[in-house]
């Protein structure tokens, strides 16, 4: 099924993506009604974020995209978009300001949020 809002080019390896999270990343584009930027989608367990961990994460999996987002008002609507369409693992960094959206992995919390 093609995407509405992005295209391959947006992802990293873009065959390893859930289509389930493509398809939530289409509707939250529409709901948040204003462009997204994907800044890092899937990584392999052997990239040196996800090799620092002690269990490859979500990107690992295809699972997760995070988001360009800059500034208090932009973040907080995409988080609340982000609930809107589904999503229940959400991560904030302020700091790096990106929004991390996810659909889980096996063993992991179905509803989290946290900040970076």
């Amino acid at each position: 099924m093609p995407l509405k809002y992005f295209n391959e080019s947006e992802f990293n390896q873009f065959k390893m993506m859930n289509k389930k999270l493509l398809n939530m990343l289409d509707n939250l584009r529409e709901v948040y009604g204003s462009p997204i930027k994907i800044t890092s989608s899937y990584r392999s367990p052997d990239h040196p974020i996800e090799a620092k961990k002690k269990a490859p994460g979500e990107h690992a999996y295809g699972n997760a995209v995070d988001i360009a987002s800059v500034g208090g008002e932009a973040t907080f609507k995409l988080v609340k978009a982000a609930m809107e369409v589904g999503f229940t693992r959400i991560g904030v960094s302020r700091k790096n300001n990106f929004v991390h959206v996810g659909i889980g992995y096996p063993g992991a919390p179905e509803i989290t949020l946290w900040t970076y």
